[in-house]
């Protein structure tokens, strides 16, 4: 595995030639500066150390090493299995199962998919600091991201929500929707009645768009394909429920307990990525879960 540490770039007629100037083209963050300044972080020109304030020339090799990350105690290693879809120097994408959270809770020891993370990457010897970019809720299966590193992840989030970024999942849903696909815009906030749950609220509520197609109808029911345009909490559920459609299995949202799956029929199942740092268009698949197979064949008969 090469050093994530390490960004290379070729310098073009079209970059800027300072090289503060230069990061700052290319998005690195005030915080990226001052750690690279103050925190070990190196910069070399043609193999020359070199500092912010250097001129460069076109066709110049820029060497970018990355300060060393210190791994927070909050996150423990715990060894486990980890479905890994993709994986670089820079990235780590994995298939999460469902029943398992996205990180621990202030309340909770319990093992969770980044004390898993934690674990494989100090047993691979690589920097073992937890950057999470994208969250699963604990019974919602699929794709998760993880970046390697913080400049990787800084790089992520200025394009989590772009068409540089896109998710889709899968849901399977009580009702057949009519229309058959369309725009889900409905403002998103905290149900006053309980601070874990979320609502539709049109006073207090952050804009929230889901786009949705139906890809199969059964008797009663649809299976649909969703993308997030924004991505507040629990965003599909809240809004599949306030069109009448909630998924089946979602207790939380449907108020009614489902035999046919013990939890909500959501998974993320497709990331189209423009690397940030390779600029390789990434398009990863995790397969539907077993417990979503079963589902469909019983709505199918």
């Amino acid at each position: 595995m090469k050093n994530n540490r390490i960004l290379k770039f070729q310098i073009k007629a079209s970059d800027k030639k300072i090289l503060r100037k230069f990061l700052i083209q290319h998005k690195f963050s005030s915080s990226q500066l001052h750690n690279l300044k103050n925190k070990g972080g190196q910069i070399y020109v043609n193999h020359k150390q070199r500092h912010f304030d250097f001129k460069m020339q076109t066709g110049d090799t820029l060497l970018i090493v990355l300060n060393n990350e210190e791994p927070s105690d909050i996150i423990r290693p715990m060894a486990g299995e980890l479905d890994v879809i993709f994986e670089d120097e820079y990235l780590l994408v994995i298939n999460k199962p469902p029943g398992i959270a996205s990180l621990p809770a202030k309340a909770r020891s319990s093992k969770t998919v980044a004390n898993i993370v934690k674990y494989y990457l100090q047993e691979k010897h690589e920097n073992a600091s937890i950057h999470l970019v994208t969250r699963l809720d604990r019974d919602t299966s699929g794709l998760m991201v993880f970046a390697k590193n913080s400049f990787t992840h800084s790089l992520l989030d200025q394009i989590l929500h772009s068409n540089d970024f896109q998710k889709f999942y899968l849901a399977i849903v009580y009702g057949k929707v009519d229309p058959t696909e369309g725009e889900i815009d409905l403002p998103i906030g905290i149900d006053p009645k309980a601070f874990y749950l979320r609502t539709i609220d049109y006073k207090l509520g952050k804009p929230s768009r889901t786009l949705y197609q139906t890809v199969e109808n059964y008797e009663n029911n649809s299976m649909l394909r969703l993308k997030l345009l924004t991505g507040r909490t629990h965003q599909i559920r809240v809004h599949l429920s306030a069109i009448g459609h909630p998924i089946i299995g979602d207790e939380m949202y449907s108020l009614k307990k489902d035999p046919r799956i013990n939890r909500q029929a959501l998974h993320c199942y497709q990331l189209q990525i423009l690397h940030p740092v390779t600029k390789r268009l990434l398009k990863l698949t995790a397969p539907i879960p077993q417990d979503m197979v079963l589902l469909k064949s019983a709505l199918k008969g």
